[in-house]
């Protein structure tokens, strides 16, 4: 409504004869005007409205990676497809990006969920290099179950076995991904975008290999059963 009372303003004092007509110009002139705003009171239905189809995982596997699949119609160029997911009602989301596949759906793996997390929450959205959401699905439930017949194939272990995890909150840096296990997770994307390795799961690499219960015996390394080499991180996906 500003650029129209701005308008009336520019008018002298004096007031014009009413019409009908000019009446029903001002009717459409203002509804122009309160409509879009209108629209833009609820962003998520907004967002929401732009064609991505999240395909609801039937369940997930216990102590294991779960698949999670969208079709995300043409995603604007220079934005991620990221899946968003927590422990169901547990703290602030987390996300892995998605890669797509030939038939032209998106997916992605979340880590692997703890043995108190029995559902994972979790939606799909493309996000600009700003981090405003340029469209969203639905949110999906998830049960994590013991005998869920998921198995994933080479590239899909592949990527679980080298998951970025991104924080959404700075609440969530040198903290576990809550509710999932380390197995898997090399790197995290702080809530600012910066790339850094999961000092957190390294933590805990180190403290299982310090156990002596844990060390392998001398005469299986001195007999080459397994050679031991400098840890490296994995490269992140390209």
């Amino acid at each position: 409504m500003h650029r129209f009372a701005t308008a009336a303003r520019a008018h002298s004092g004096r007031l014009a004869p009413f019409s009908p007509s000019a009446a029903a110009l001002w009717v459409v002139a203002l509804s122009l005007v309160v409509l879009p705003a209108a629209a833009q009171s609820s962003p998520a239905q907004g967002v929401q409205g732009r064609g991505i189809t999240l395909e609801e995982a039937p369940c997930v596997p216990f102590n294991d990676n779960g698949l999670m699949r969208a079709v995300v119609p043409n995603p604007p160029g220079n934005t991620e497809t990221r899946l968003y997911f927590r422990w169901d009602d547990h703290g602030d989301f987390y996300y892995v990006v998605m890669d797509a596949a030939a038939d032209g759906t998106w997916w992605a793996t979340p880590p692997k969920p703890t043995d108190e997390n029995k559902q994972i929450e979790y939606y799909v959205a493309v996000v600009d290099p700003s981090e405003s959401v340029v469209s969203r699905s639905q949110t999906a439930e998830t049960p994590v179950t013991r005998d869920c017949p998921l198995v994933l194939d080479e590239i899909q272990r592949g990527y679980a076995e080298n998951l970025v995890v991104g924080e959404t909150t700075e609440d969530q840096q040198g903290k576990d991904v809550m509710g999932f296990l380390c197995d898997g997770i090399i790197s995290r994307i702080g809530w600012k975008g910066v790339l850094r390795a999961d000092s957190t799961c390294r933590r805990c690499i180190v403290a299982w290999w310090d156990k002596p219960e844990a060390l392998v015996p001398a005469a299986v390394l001195l007999g080459g059963g397994i050679t031991v080499t400098d840890i490296e991180a994995s490269p992140s996906r390209p």
